[in-house]
């Protein structure tokens, strides 16, 4: 859970993390907005208990659905002090969603970044690696931190890209440039990438460790097929409840 979202925190991400990927666009933040966001993973399971008493469990779900819920504290109508509307923001993404019907991504300020505790210079507009003479990522540290999503076995070209949570992995729905490396090596145009895959020219060596590094995106849903703001004075509103699902990558 993230209570409170600091406009400083979105400030820091990459300019072009709102852009989008793959053909899809962002749910929007608010800049110099306050926002709470609460998240919590959700699976499908059945549970049977037997006459004895014991309980027969069947789990239908690999990885779970991502639940969130985005409260912005103040939003302005267009006026005379105010040229932006905020509130036709929000709604503009929602009625071009149609409620429910469409997809699109949704950056988690603090979910956002793989490894958590990726050491790499990034450029703060891409998002992509900045590289040094020698044709390799720049980093802090005495090694470059990169998160193992595969091994190579000398056929396979194409890869699904993962997320950690410690020692727990899950598939990434979409990713903003990022960086593969392959057995801790940089190769420019040795790859390319496209919804949450990436697909070497080369099949990799067998044995090989894929990793990666950079920023990735939740792809996501409305649960809601109405969008609600509570009006506190002339030309102000208060986004309450947004709530958002994450998608089956």
């Amino acid at each position: 859970m993230t209570p409170f979202v600091p406009p400083s925190l979105m400030s820091s991400l990459p300019i072009n993390i709102w852009a989008g990927v793959d053909g899809l666009p962002v749910f929007p933040y608010l800049p110099g907005r306050a926002v709470s966001i609460t998240k919590a993973p959700k699976f499908s399971e059945e549970v049977v208990q037997t006459a004895s008493g014991r309980k027969r469990k069947t789990s239908y779900w690999p990885f779970p659905l991502w639940q969130f819920d985005v409260s912005h504290d103040v939003l302005a109508i267009a006026s005379k002090r105010v040229t932006n509307s905020e509130v036709a923001i929000l709604w503009e993404f929602f009625l071009v969603a149609l409620g429910q019907h469409a997809s699109w991504l949704f950056v988690d300020p603090s979910d956002c970044l793989m490894p958590p505790n990726c050491n790499a210079e990034l450029n703060p507009v891409t998002g992509q690696a900045i590289l040094g003479l020698s044709g390799q990522p720049l980093f802090f540290g005495a090694s470059l931190n990169s998160l193992t999503f595969a091994t190579g076995d000398g056929v396979t070209r194409t890869f699904q890209l993962n997320r950690s949570v410690n020692t727990w992995t899950e598939p990434v729905y979409a990713a903003l440039n990022p960086t593969v490396l392959d057995n801790g090596t940089y190769t420019a145009g040795s790859y390319t990438y496209a919804n949450g895959q990436v697909t070497f020219t080369t099949a990799p060596t067998s044995g090989h460790m894929l990793s990666w590094f950079g920023y990735f995106y939740f792809g996501c849903e409305f649960v809601q097929d109405d969008l609600t703001l509570e009006r506190l004075a002339d030309m102000l509103y208060k986004g309450q409840s947004i709530k958002i699902s994450s998608l089956r990558v």
